[in-house]
């Protein structure tokens, strides 16, 4: 575990003192690259519930279906039927994916990360 006066070796990925401008372990310089990268023990998530959310919005959005993929089974039936809310429906939930305000079923915000 990473504590805050420790920093990952650009090189190796091995913890090493923040301070250090070579690392210990493989001898790399830590000056030359300061930007941060990513090993296997940091885990980075990407939301694709949000972009399918957009798609389908964007591509069948009068027909609902953004609403049944995220679970609003009832809303989404009253969008199939009005076609959308002749289209003003459709727009105000276009708009709220797109700003990260539209919500799954639990309640939970879908945006972009």
């Amino acid at each position: 575990m990473k504590h805050e006066f420790e920093k990952y070796c650009h090189n190796c990925g091995a913890i090493i003192d923040k301070r250090s401008e070579v690392c210990p372990k493989c001898g790399a310089s830590q000056t030359i690259n300061q930007n941060p990268i990513f090993y296997p023990s940091e885990k980075v998530t990407i939301n694709t519930q949000w972009l399918i959310t957009l798609l389908l919005c964007v591509f069948l959005g009068v027909f609902g279906v953004h609403r049944f993929y995220n679970g609003h089974y009832l809303t989404g039936f009253l969008q199939l039927i009005t076609a959308g809310g002749l289209g003003i429906w459709y727009l105000i939930d276009l708009v709220f994916i797109i700003v990260g305000q539209f919500r799954d079923k639990e309640g939970n915000y879908i945006r972009i990360a």
